[in-house]
This record gives structure tokens, sequence and C-alpha cells, in this order.
């Protein structure tokens, strides 16, 4: 997708690098079709390439195209933005070791637990082949960097989070889109992603419904944009709670229109429940959020506290009653909106691309020990 492709352009716009980025042609997330498309401006060499098993992560592997790369171009750095036992390391290392051995390599992890991969040993001798191969690991988190190191990692790390891309994600007019919605006249609470169990939207539901009934100063509305296989369920339970009317449901949108939607909302929401397999492992829609100007919650799962930090609020995971009360903490407190807005902007300049490009062409640097 295009915002990921951010950071290695602002690299690439260094006069002492050339940089190539090989990506697949099309791939299939969040129940999206996302097809490859080219930037005319941008100084990197984008290469898509045909793959196998689109939408899995674990599991894709570039069918044609990317040999030549190796075989021709000769980096002194290939950085991998998967996971070390994806079948695409597995084929990004044993090409390294035919064509180019000298390359530094970097992989990326978003490790959020430490469990065994449920798919069997292969992942596991993968993994360890590719941990002989690196020089450096990009874990999305410090935990993430933690877990690295008890699954066997011991060479060195550099904790690098999820960007956000400016030029997309800032406070814009949305008022037309806000009326299409019949979102005027009430305070809108939002919530972007999948639509899971997992993701606590029965929390999200619950507390609106308390709003609705309790708070009758304000006129509640929640904005819900997203799919998931789990949106019958929470449809269900909104018919239950007696809110429906107080729900706008939006199918999942093109990455370049979320923006709009978020600037809809006068909180945006993140209710994650942690469970046995999953927690969340960073919120990318938290940093969205504050560089739209909205002032975010999240529960307290997985990196969402470390994400916020002191630029939002945070809830036990699954109390909705304290969710409740953040929400109308938010509701009847400018001072308090104002103040995690400007907590926001400060918060979310670690998080730019701008930002992780400098410190990413810094450790660049420190691997070949030389200028670049």
């Amino acid at each position: 997708m295009k915002p990921y492709r951010r950071k290695f352009a602002l690299i690439a716009e260094r006069p002492d690098v050339t940089l190539r980025v090989i990506t697949p042609t099309r791939w299939y997330e969040s129940f999206q079709d996302i097809v490859f498309e080219p930037e005319s401006d941008t100084p990197c060499e984008e290469f898509p390439c045909p793959i196998r098993f689109s939408g899995y992560g674990s599991r894709f592997y570039y069918r044609r195209g990317v040999r030549p790369h190796f075989r021709d171009f000769q980096p002194d750095i290939i950085h991998l933005e998967e996971e070390a036992w994806s079948l695409n390391a597995l084929q990004t290392v044993r090409l390294k070791r035919k064509y180019c051995p000298d390359s530094r390599f970097i992989f990326r992890t978003s490790l959020s637990i430490p469990t065994k991969q449920r798919f069997g040993v292969l992942p596991v001798w993968i993994e360890r082949s590719v941990f002989r191969e690196t020089d450096m690991a990009f874990p999305l988190s410090a935990n993430a960097g933690k877990i690295l190191t008890e699954r066997g990692y011991t060479g060195n790390l550099t904790p690098f989070p999820n960007g956000v891309d400016m030029r997309h994600f800032y406070n814009m007019d949305v008022s037309e889109l806000r009326d299409s919605l019949g979102l005027n006249d009430c305070f809108v609470v939002g919530y972007v992603g999948r639509l899971l169990q997992m993701k606590g939207i029965d929390t999200l539901l619950e507390a609106v419904a308390h709003l609705a009934s309790r708070d009758t100063t304000r006129t509640y509305k929640l904005l819900i944009v997203g799919q998931g296989e789990d949106k019958p369920d929470f449809q269900r339970s909104a018919e239950t709670l007696g809110i429906p009317e107080h729900i706008v449901w939006i199918d999942a949108v093109p990455p370049e229109e979320v923006a709009a939607y978020i600037n809809c909302m006068d909180t945006l929401v993140l209710p994650s429940l942690t469970t046995a397999g999953w927690v969340e492992f960073f919120g990318r829609v938290l940093i969205e959020g504050m560089a739209c100007e909205v002032p975010v919650i999240g529960s307290d799962s997985g990196e969402i506290p470390h994400v916020i930090n002191d630029a939002g609020l945070v809830f036990p995971e699954a109390d909705s009653e304290a969710l409740t009360e953040r929400i109308h903490q938010i509701a009847h407190d400018a001072h308090l909106r104002n103040d995690l807005v400007a907590r926001g902007l400060e918060r979310i300049k670690n998080f730019t691309w701008e930002t992780i490009a400098e410190r990413t062409y810094q450790v660049y640097q420190e691997l070949l020990g030389e200028d670049l």
C-alpha cells in the first residue's frame, strides 16, 4: 500500500541512496483486494511482482521477477518487511546466500505474544535460518523485541513503530460527509478496523448504550468503519441493546479515504481484547486519529497504552462502564478535549514517516560502517 512505501520514498530522496522496492502486484487485506499503483514522482525504483497466497503474511512468496534484484542489483542492504518465519523470508535469505552473500540483512517483526506458531515445525526452522543471516531486526515495539530474544534471536535489534503519513492524515473539513452520514448535532464515537470479537466491539456497543440511556444532554452516534466475519453478531447485539438507530455502519473503505471518516469522529476508540492467541500489537488507527486531531481512547490490551502514552485515555479492557466514563469525559470537558488534541499532535512526531525514515537511514549507515 502507498502509505507503507512512504518511508522508503523518503530514504530514497537522499542523493547517496539508490533504493529498490519489491512489492506484490496485488494483496488481499481487510476484505479488500489492493492492487499496486505506481507513484510517478517517487525517487524509489518500484517493482511489483506476482505472488502466491495473497493475504497470508507468513505463507506468501514471489512467483517470479525477484531473482534479478539480487543477482544484478547487488544491494548493500536487504531490508525485508516480513516476519522471520515467513516463506518470503526463506525465499529472501536463499537468494541472498546465492547471489549477494555480503549484503547486510534486516527483517521486521510484529510479534505480540510469546507463542508457538500453530502450523508446525517449518516456521521454526525458517526462523532459525533467517536469524543466522540477520544483521539487524526491527521489532515493532520494545515488547516485540523482548519476545524475539525469547525465541532465540541474539543479534542486534532496534524497535521501530508503525508510521503515519501526515500528507493524508490531518484535520480537514468533512462537513458534507458528516451531513451525508446523518452525524450533525450529535457527539460521534468512532471505530475503524476489523469487525472481530477480539477487537472488543461489544464493549463499545455497551458503552454507547449506557451513554444513550443515561446522558440526556447529548445525542450519541457510533460510526463504525470496517468489515469482518462477526459483524452480524455485533448488529444483533446493537438490536438487543436498543441502539441500532445510534449506529452508522460503513464497510471497509480504501486507505486514502480513512482519514475523512476519522475526521467525522469526536473521539476514536480502540477497545481491543486480549485472547489466548492474540493481543493488540500496535493499534495504528490511534496515531492516525491523533494526526487528525481526534481525541483517542484505548483499552489496556497489548501495546495500546504505550502507543497512547499521555496523549489519550486508557480503560481496562472489557470494562464497558470505564469506557462509558472516558467517553463522557471527552464529550463534556472541552479543556480535556483540547489538551488531548495538543498532546496527540506532539506525540505523533514520534510516528511520522519522516521521523522513521531518518532513523532507518541512520541504522543503514551504522550497518555499513560508513556514510552511505
